[in-house]
């Protein structure tokens, strides 16, 4: 890139007039290159002639981490942007910019701009706790377990480890009787299970998931309400199942995740590795092949109640998976649904003011230690305002 060239980027972006395409040219060239004696010298004399917007009010450190983190969500670049100490203060305008862009997009603003109240987020959990429900009724509050041991059922030893659950089968006996346990999330917090049969389920907040202690000869059949991703098994003559409320997923082996939230109008599984195949329930020949969709790795099916057969789309698998990482990627989603994922996370409801409703996000940002930071996480992008009420969260612009 020419020098005219950069700086007719710089320009475009202090202006407002950089696309979307030209910020990741800006973007990508910095990241390539940002090391070089030439880019350094250049990039300074070029930001020293830039003006900051004083109403965006950035830390450059705080925004500096921030992006350099939302880079690599974006672009999947395995070795980290690290440039030197003088960068942070010469590129606060540019560091902005591309905050704006992976928060912002095109179209965060704009439309009615009344300052009624115009839509809530109430999210829902069954417990406050994380706990275990065993096939006699007894419950297990894991908080309170240290690990080791928690009970035995039909031979089949039940244990905690460091936030993970085990099944552990000391009979090594068969079964076709179905004798069921429960495992329930609240908000903000996850939960690991090992199967019997050595399948792993990351198990995200406000979920729940039903499976029999010991799987029978014919098939591993579970049950999720919530979202968890799952590495299966391989077995090729004893497929797993995954019952939702609008889809019915097999698979001999695989990685996948399913998002299937009571309170959600969609019901999404994303195929990480594998195959998998998904049939939609409340089909009367839910098992016929015209019923069903096999996805491919990076492929997600999208079911509503109202949208017969529901739509395949293409995803970066790793982003839809990344909440098990403690990281919400927000893949220019409406505001509405990036604030579900932040109401099941830290327990609160949220309202929006001033137009906010329908607006779109996208970008990066590490799961922070409490809501108030997420949230002045948002605001120092200068693209939102927010107030709390209480266990209420105000979104406005």
């Amino acid at each position: 890139m020419e020098k005219d060239r950069l700086q007719e980027l710089i320009v475009k972006y202090t202006s407002g007039q950089i696309d979307k395409p030209e910020l990741t040219e800006l973007l990508d060239y910095v990241v390539a290159r940002g090391e070089s004696p030439e880019m350094q010298s250049l990039l300074t004399k070029l930001l020293e002639t830039t003006n900051a917007d004083d109403s965006l009010q950035l830390d450059a450190d705080a925004l500096y981490r921030r992006i350099t983190h939302a880079y690599r969500g974006v672009h999947r670049r395995k070795s980290p942007l690290r440039l030197p100490r003088w960068w942070h203060g010469a590129a606060a305008v540019l560091l902005a910019a591309i905050c704006l862009w992976v928060f912002k997009g095109d179209i965060l603003f704009g439309g009615d701009t009344s300052y009624a109240k115009e839509m809530r987020t109430v999210t829902t959990t069954p417990t406050d706790k994380p706990l275990l429900r065993l096939t006699d009724g007894r419950t297990i509050y894991l908080d309170s377990m240290d690990n080791g041991a928690l009970a035995t059922e039909d031979g089949i030893q039940i244990s905690l480890q460091n936030g993970t659950i085990y099944y552990t089968d000391k009979a090594h006996s068969s079964t076709d009787e179905s004798l069921e346990n429960t495992i329930i999330t609240p908000k903000g917090r996850q939960y690991q299970v090992v199967l019997p049969d050595g399948s792993k389920l990351w198990l995200n907040a406000a979920s729940t998931v039903s499976y029999p202690i010991r799987f029978n000869s014919k098939k591993r059949e579970i049950t999720v309400s919530g979202e968890v991703y799952l590495e299966v098994e391989h077995a090729a003559e004893w497929p797993f199942v995954v019952d939702t409320k609008m889809q019915q997923i097999e698979v001999v082996g695989t990685k996948f995740n399913v998002s299937a939230y009571s309170d959600d109008l969609t019901t999404k599984t994303t195929l990480v590795d594998g195959r998998v195949k998904v049939s939609f329930v409340g089909e009367a020949e839910i098992q016929h092949a015209q019923n069903s969709i096999m996805l491919k790795p990076g492929q997600q099916l999208v079911s509503t109640e109202s949208e017969k057969g529901g739509r395949v789309i293409h995803v970066d698998p790793e982003e839809m998976v990344s909440w098990k990482d403690n990281l919400f990627v927000f893949s220019d989603e409406e505001i509405s649904e990036v604030m579900k994922k932040v109401s099941r996370w830290y327990d609160v409801e949220i309202e929006y003011l001033d137009g906010m409703a329908g607006k779109r996000i996208g970008g990066s940002i590490p799961r922070l230690t409490n809501v108030e930071e997420l949230m002045n996480a948002l605001e120092d992008t200068g693209l939102l305002h927010y107030k709390m009420e209480g266990g209420t969260i105000v979104v406005m612009r």
